[in-house]
């Protein structure tokens, strides 16, 4: 059965000797470029060896706990800590944004401290909920001015990943549209930017991030921290709506499994908001932790596999408006189509990926196997909710072809019935949809 909803992991210590049983399960593979250094980025490349695209998530302007190798330092609720020789900080910046008084979350929230105390490159604070500090967790410190943009760091990571060939680009803490713009001028064509709603900030300014990313991510550890956890299920459908409106791929991560790090099976809770992300529409679903650094990283790709098929058996996310473009109107009309025809698919021949994306903007009931000649192309929708991309060896000069070869691929994947068979003419401009054609296999 074809799964519409994606599945993204994230590969790490836990799950590199596993790549084999976990990749079967997945669509993407994420690596946090906030870890690790130059040659295990490389390795882990090597190691999904293009079997599957890369998503490559850089750090940006986060505060983070520093090196402590493999310690693990246990916080107790009443414990007075220190930040500075004994809990070291990644950027000494921490010291200029926290005052007595301040509110200090680390790890997504989960440990709260209460500073009392502050010197040079020194902070006494009270642990009000405990946890466990590992190296280079998240820090937070609620209405500081951190800077915006991507830091000296990430540039040069960005060039590392671009080399290596990640197919997408995760920006963190976006917060307007110019920042893409800016990395945009770097990246050119070579990945999509898919830009991290983590800020309260970025919200005044969502939808211009959105018309200016190619795909969003509801990155719900920080954002939870900075718009409330009261605050978080309406953020989210807000982000994940708009996305759906504007055609851009929406990502849903962090703590999606998160039992599963030390568990065989999720939470009834967690069950429950897969499900309902589902409904709401998200294109993908990221593992984070769990994939990385937990105790059974395969039990939980293949847990959220088989819970994505289920619910998608009894649920299916509502539509939104239609454009009035005759590209998308045309797009709408193949839909409409396969669901009036109960067709078995709609098989899409596309140069830049944009007549798929329209189609899978409108949720369609059948799978849409997309056929490309773009290895890019390829690579990148594989990302989009329902499109099954197949790479072709050329390019199709007549829609003669493009129909014979979408039967042909339909009849390989064991697609029988009626088809719906929509793309761009051959010698219509790149990016447009205008031919709609209905076929029996």
């Amino acid at each position: 059965m074809f799964r519409k909803t994606k599945i993204i992991a994230t590969l790490g210590p836990a799950s590199e000797k596993r790549i084999e049983e976990i990749i079967k399960y997945v669509d993407v593979i994420r690596l946090n470029f906030a870890h690790g250094d130059e040659e295990q980025h490389s390795k882990y490349f090597n190691l999904v060896n293009g079997r599957v695209p890369i998503l490559v998530d850089l750090p940006g302007p986060k505060l983070r706990i520093g090196d402590l190798g493999s310690n693990k330092i246990t916080v107790n609720r009443g414990d007075t800590i220190e930040f500075g020789e004994k809990i070291p900080v990644e950027d000494p910046l921490f010291f200029k944004l926290v005052k007595q008084g301040s509110e200090v979350l680390i790890a997504d929230g989960r440990i709260r401290v209460k500073i009392i105390e502050v010197g040079n490159n020194y902070a006494k604070g009270v642990v009000e909920e405990g946890g466990i500090i590992t190296s280079r967790k998240g820090i937070n410190i609620p209405d500081s001015d951190i800077p915006v943009g991507l830091t000296d760091k990430d540039y040069k990571l960005l060039q590392e990943a671009l080399k290596l060939g990640a197919t997408f680009i995760g920006l963190s803490f976006v917060t307007s549209s110019e920042e893409i713009r800016k990395v945009r001028e770097i990246v050119k064509d070579k990945s999509w930017i898919i830009a991290k709603i983590e800020k309260k900030s970025a919200l005044k300014n969502l939808r211009k991030i959105i018309k200016e990313a190619d795909g969003v991510m509801v990155a719900r550890g920080d954002l939870g921290v900075e718009v409330g956890l009261a605050n978080l299920p309406q953020t989210q459908r807000k982000i994940v709506r708009f996305a759906r409106i504007y055609g851009k791929p929406v990502v849903l991560a962090t703590q999606v499994l998160e039992s599963m790090v030390t568990s065989p099976i999720p939470t009834r809770a967690e069950v429950i908001d897969v499900a309902n992300s589902i409904i709401q529409g998200v294109d993908a679903i990221m593992l984070s932790d769990e994939t990385a650094m937990g105790q059974y990283p395969v039990e939980a790709v293949k847990t959220l596999h088989e819970l994505i098929i289920s619910v998608e058996k009894s649920f299916k996310p509502k539509p939104p408006p239609p454009l009035k473009t005759i590209d998308d109107a045309i797009a709408y009309s193949s839909v409409s189509s396969a669901n009036l025809s109960s067709a078995s698919c709609i098989a899409v021949y596309t140069r830049t990926g944009a007549t798929a994306l329209r189609i899978s903007r409108l949720r369609p009931l059948v799978p849409i196997i997309t056929l490309t000649p773009n290895k890019e192309v390829y690579e990148r929708l594989k990302l989009c909710y329902g499109v099954y991309p197949v790479k072709l060896n050329g390019t199709l000069t007549s829609l003669d072809k493009i129909v014979e070869k979408g039967k042909e691929i339909a009849k390989e994947l064991g697609i029988k019935g009626t088809i719906i068979i929509t793309a761009g003419g051959p010698n219509d401009s790149e990016g447009t949809t205008r031919f709609l054609k209905v076929e029996e296999i």
